[in-house]
């Protein structure tokens, strides 16, 4: 038995050095694609951040209106003019409060009419009170600044309507109701509507500036956005200033504000993460609830950011100046058309090729190394084997004896040697030829393969003689080991030609190193050939141990 020799397996080494290079290229790519992924993000956030910044310019001329309205109207409240006109309106007032609707105006149309509803209809809604005490003064506070009102241009303002809403059963609008109907049906709408009833400073939601969400305007506005803003005056709630923004205007300025923006759908979300407007078109991709409640959560939880979505990424950026958030939506094709995506492409597909030259060159180097370990494979087996007994030659068998007989010494274990030499091979030679000697010769080594244990070690020293070496083993139960193989060659014949048979013998010596107190290989295999040759003067066929 061969004594194995450690050593790494070359089919390991060259996978190991083909998976090295691998998973360094590998990460060379997922680093670079990682670098044109943060690239990406930058980018979109950038593009998204101009039409952030128009979009809040826009808001922001509104808020600054808005906010000079309510200074100057909080400013009339406390500083109410003493003029005939608004006696005059006062007196007109308390005329006409006691019908259903009425409206109020400055002589020759020089403001925009005061728009009020009865008596008795305040009485529907706790939140209404006209106090008798403070209404001269917030009615000739309205009337001033519904002279200011008229100089608004909705062609011009991004808002599409402004108004103040009072408490006391009026409301200033710059865009009037046009019938009595229309009139009493805007005042209930604004009423129950959030920017109002929220207002109130008793709710703890109360708000200098409140947005709301998206919803359904009353006169076919479509969705829109409301901001409003309270007006109050010592203390005293009279009621709120607001603004609308229509779908529609938010839209046009979005069309505007994109013309840099790349592919991919724009929406404008409203402060619950609904779409107030939006650009978009068929290709466009579309989010499933579970992406739109993953996007939702993030843009909760930052300001601005990019996200991925399976096969969609997702920008967003929070606007400074309105209660909503702008959001980009592109496919996977859409930002691969962009230059980082081409690159993206570029990269991915270089790394690619790169890769199937790697496979290439490691398939050409693992069978070029196949190669040469079973060259390497079959010149140690010539080196260490007998090509026709397939034993181990002299040299590799006492190399095995010398190691085996070292182990037993050091492990107090005794050790037997077998020799073994064929009886009359020169005859078998000259009588039948030297392919029946080479025929005897097998037939001996697979007798002794057949007879010996897993880890015992026999080899071919000579032309006709064999060694076994038996670790473990007693001189007696070596003698067996030796009567068995004498036994079974002897009981064999072998076949020359179709008519001709004919059988070998052995004669055998052994030794121990129980009996001879020696672990010396050399000297246990000179005690056993010297036994072997006196079995052969004894008469052949035969097993001697003793001298």
């Amino acid at each position: 038995m061969p004594i194995p020799h450690r050593r790494i397996n070359p089919y390991l080494r060259v996978h190991l050095c083909f998976l090295a290079v691998f998973l360094f290229s590998a990460f060379l790519t997922a680093h670079e694609a990682l670098e044109l992924k943060n690239s990406y993000a930058t980018r979109q956030q950038a593009q998204l951040a101009a039409v952030q910044q128009t979009l809040d310019s826009q808001f922001q001329e509104s808020m600054d209106e808005l906010n000079y309205y309510q200074k100057m109207l909080s400013y009339a409240l406390t500083h109410p003019l003493d003029a005939d006109y608004g006696r005059a309106a006062l007196q007109r007032m308390q005329q006409l409060r006691q019908q259903p609707v009425w409206q109020l105006q400055l002589p020759n149309a020089r403001s925009m009419p005061v728009n009020g509803v009865g008596d008795s209809w305040l009485a529907r809604d706790p939140l209404l009170a006209r106090d008798d005490a403070r209404l001269e003064q917030e009615l000739r506070a309205a009337l001033e600044f519904s002279f200011i009102m008229q100089f608004g241009d909705e062609t011009q303002d991004f808002h599409s309507r402004f108004w103040y809403l009072s408490r006391a059963g009026f409301f200033i609008s710059s865009r009037p109701p046009q019938s009595a109907q229309a009139l009493e049906q805007s005042y209930a709408t604004m009423i129950r509507r959030p920017y109002f009833r929220d207002q109130n400073p008793a709710n703890p939601q109360h708000a200098r500036q409140r947005w709301t969400q998206a919803y359904q305007g009353g006169f076919g506005e479509g969705l829109m956005l409301t901001v409003s803003s309270p007006v109050i005056s010592e203390g005293y709630w009279y009621g709120v200033l607001a603004m609308d923004f229509t779908q529609a205007r938010i839209r046009a300025l979005l069309m505007h504000a994109r013309q840099n923006l790349p592919q991919g759908s724009l929406l404008l979300l409203d402060r619950r993460q609904q779409p107030v407007t939006g650009l978009t078109a068929p290709d466009d991709p579309v989010l499933t609830p579970a992406q739109q409640a993953q996007l939702a959560q993030q843009i909760r939880q930052q300001p601005a950011g990019v996200l991925r979505l399976g096969t969609r990424f997702a920008s967003w950026s929070k606007l400074k100046n309105v209660d909503a958030c702008l959001v980009n939506i592109q496919s996977l094709p859409q930002g691969l058309s962009q230059e980082l995506g081409r690159v993206a492409l570029f990269v991915l597909g270089s790394w690619g090729l790169f890769i199937l030259l790697l496979v290439v060159a490691h398939q050409v180097m693992f069978r070029l190394v196949r190669r040469m370990d079973d060259l390497s494979a079959r010149l140690a087996w010539r080196a260490n084997y007998d090509g026709l007994t397939r034993l181990l030659n002299r040299s590799a068998f006492f190399e095995q004896f010398v190691a085996l007989a070292a182990r037993c010494q050091q492990q107090q274990q005794p050790i037997a040697v077998i020799q073994l030499d064929v009886d009359h091979f020169k005859k078998v030679n000259d009588t039948w030829g030297h392919h029946a000697g080479d025929q005897a010769l097998m037939r001996v080594a697979a007798v002794i393969g057949h007879t010996l244990r897993r880890y015992d070690v026999a080899g071919r020293i000579g032309g006709e003689e064999f060694c076994i070496v038996l670790p473990e083993t007693t001189l007696a139960e070596a003698v067996q080991v030796a009567e068995r193989i004498r036994a079974r060659l002897a009981a064999k014949t072998i076949l020359v030609n179709a008519s001709t048979t004919f059988s070998v013998t052995l004669s055998a010596g052994v030794s121990s190193s129980e009996e001879q107190g020696d672990y010396h290989a050399e000297s246990l295999q000179a005690v056993a050939d010297r036994r072997l040759y006196q079995a052969k003067s004894g008469g052949r066929n035969q097993v001697c141990a003793a001298d």
